[in-house]
């Protein structure tokens, strides 16, 4: 386990709040939570040190620097004092499972770090230019984790089971019950990719979750296109109008939840 340290989080964040957005990083062991004084402000507020079961998702966290939970910036940093925990990948293989047909996803841990930023802009939080750009950055050092391209490839090999049932006879379908099949496995997919792989949407998608190589526009794009998906507009790619043209709303009420 490894954990970071945030400060300067507003005295109306509850440790709900706290654990809903830092979720998104990864799974959470223990949160603790102070009181502490802002250096500028002389005000009480708060400090917590976040304790997570992976490496990689401290390391997302410390991304998320500068980012606006109420009225304040939080600062995310590591832990000094805590011993280091598990290099970024090496979690137990019994918990790094993929998607699979009883609807479990990939963990958060391993999904790159560009996509774990667009999920949470989707959500309506503010997150620094900075925090968007350095996520890229990590993507393109580290490459995507071979989990997360197995949870792809294996999306991939579930999409053309859906292209090849839409074109069998009802006869067929009928004898192997592919469209129940088919129906399973959608519901696993949508949030990543639009209903066709195959079209040119789909295809860029599929693009933005599989190449490291990404710009903060792209993020900005399939943040967009993820909150546009839950509030049930067409799936879109964000390509009319960026995230900065078209806030996402930021009502508490949206306010983390996963997913």
């Amino acid at each position: 386990m490894t954990s970071i340290i945030v400060s300067n989080i507003s005295p109306e964040i509850t440790k709900q709040q706290i654990s809903d957005f830092f979720s998104f990083c990864g799974k959470i062991s223990s949160i603790q939570i102070r009181e502490a004084s802002s250096a500028e402000t002389a005000t009480k507020m708060q400090e917590a040190r976040i304790v997570f079961e992976n490496d990689s998702a401290a390391n997302t966290a410390l991304l998320l620097t500068d980012t606006k939970l109420g009225n304040s910036n939080v600062v995310v940093q590591p832990d000094t004092s805590a011993p280091k925990g598990k290099s970024e990948g090496t979690a137990p293989a019994a918990t790094a499972v993929v998607a699979d047909e009883e609807g479990h996803d990939i963990q958060q841990e391993y999904k790159p770090k560009a996509a774990i930023i667009a999920e949470i802009l989707s959500h309506g939080y503010v997150l620094s230019d900075k925090a968007v750009q350095k996520s890229a950055e990590f993507d393109k050092q580290h490459g995507i984790s071979t989990r997360f391209q197995k949870f792809l490839s294996d999306a991939d090999t579930k999409y053309r089971i859906t292209d090849r049932a839409t074109t069998t006879a009802t006869s067929a379908d009928a004898k192997y019950g592919i469209k129940e099949r088919v129906s399973q496995t959608k519901c696993l997919f949508q949030r990543y990719f639009d209903k066709a792989l195959d079209s040119s949407a789909g295809t860029r998608v599929r693009q933005f979750y599989g190449d490291a190589s990404k710009e903060a526009t792209d993020i900005h794009k399939e943040a967009r296109r993820l909150a546009d998906m839950r509030e049930g507009k067409p799936a879109g790619l964000g390509e009319e109008t960026s995230a900065a043209q078209a806030p996402i709303s930021q009502e508490p009420s949206n306010v983390g939840t996963s997913l």
